[in-house]
């Protein structure tokens, strides 16, 4: 009796410890901190889903500011002060990355550049003052694109409609919205149209007012512009189905810089990155950083490389602008009926 139980002894403690070498085997998962701009939309969760799909395990950390700049810096605090450090820090938007990253002129950056730093959706990361030029990283820092030059945009529309006045809405709260403005008036001269601005009031909270914006359509309309540029800017596109129905209602087209007033919204046309390209491009960036152990500073910030000519179809049959042949080749149909 003593000698069975001795076996069932040794066997039982030998698998406890088989059991906890298994455990121990186990790598734990990585630890990813989001930190958003206005909640995780199509991009933050399409990068969740894409690790998701590589097999990878990670425990996410989700700090949203909902549009108010004044809770990043808290965000950031929260970081610097974890006892646990996340492997990895993904910024979306040009606002958020800015307060992360800090300027590349700057000696130190606001997080440790030792702790992995990945940017989406950021317009423009040298304007923004993210990066000094493209090709010239910054130690621990690195990103996607998703905007294509705003140039190349502008040759792509007027290969739907030869706009002579382009219409602009200007938010003075973003700077998105002001280097595109900055941008605009320069190509304006090289590309021959006369642009014409409008721009939102602010109200007593730094923030713009909404209840403006069909006003401010009205004005473009009385000023006869031939298309409104919508550009990257998160209040507009946060707002985008009251800003394109009121350029609708005018009869004035919309052409956006992202895909979501296309898709989404009546614009009626853009070409754009679609954001399931971005980030799938930005899962591999990150992946590079966590399972490959390459330094972020070693891998180039860049663009996906398929982008997409969009066309909301039942606001072209409205406005009675249809599409030329040799875009029907090129172009992908889609948007909702702007009757219901």
């Amino acid at each position: 009796m003593r000698a069975l139980t001795s076996v069932l002894a040794t066997g039982l403690l030998a698998f406890c410890l088989l059991g906890s070498q298994d455990t121990q085997a186990q790598p734990r998962p990585y630890r990813i901190t989001m930190l958003l701009y206005r909640g995780c939309e199509e991009a933050c969760q399409g990068f969740q889903n894409y690790l998701r799909q590589q097999g990878v395990s990670v425990e996410y950390t989700l700090r949203d500011a909902a549009q108010d700049k004044q809770k990043i810096p808290g965000f950031l605090q929260e970081i610097r002060q974890a006892p646990t450090k996340p492997d990895l820090v993904l910024s979306w938007g040009t606002t958020v990355t800015q307060m992360a990253a800090g300027s590349w002129k700057d000696a130190q950056r606001p997080l440790p550049s030792n702790l992995p730093l990945v940017f989406m959706v950021v317009s423009d990361p040298i304007s923004a003052g993210i990066l000094e030029r493209l090709d010239k990283p910054r130690p621990g820092l690195t990103g996607s694109l998703y905007l294509l030059p705003l140039e190349t945009q502008l040759k792509a529309a007027r290969s739907y409609l030869d706009f002579h006045r382009l219409g602009y809405v200007l938010n003075p709260s973003e700077d998105n919205s002001i280097s595109t403005l900055n941008e605009l008036r320069a190509l304006a001269r090289s590309m021959n149209f006369t642009l014409e601005v409008q721009e939102l009031p602010l109200g007593p909270a730094g923030k713009p007012d909404a209840a403006r914006l069909s006003s401010l359509i009205d004005q473009l309309a009385q000023a006869r512009v031939d298309l409104i540029y919508q550009g990257p800017d998160s209040f507009l596109n946060s707002r985008r189905e009251q800003f394109t129905d009121a350029a609708l209602a005018r009869g004035l087209p919309v052409f956006a810089a992202a895909e979501a007033p296309v898709q989404h919204a009546r614009a009626l046309f853009g070409v754009v990155n679609r954001y399931r390209d971005v980030e799938r491009y930005t899962g591999a960036l990150a992946l590079n950083i966590l399972r490959d152990q390459m330094p972020a500073e070693r891998i180039p910030v860049s663009l996906p490389r398929n982008f997409s000519y969009l066309i909301n179809l039942p606001v072209a049959l409205q406005l009675k602008r249809y599409p030329p042949l040799k875009l029907l080749d090129v172009a992908e149909m889609t948007g909702i009926d702007p009757r219901e």
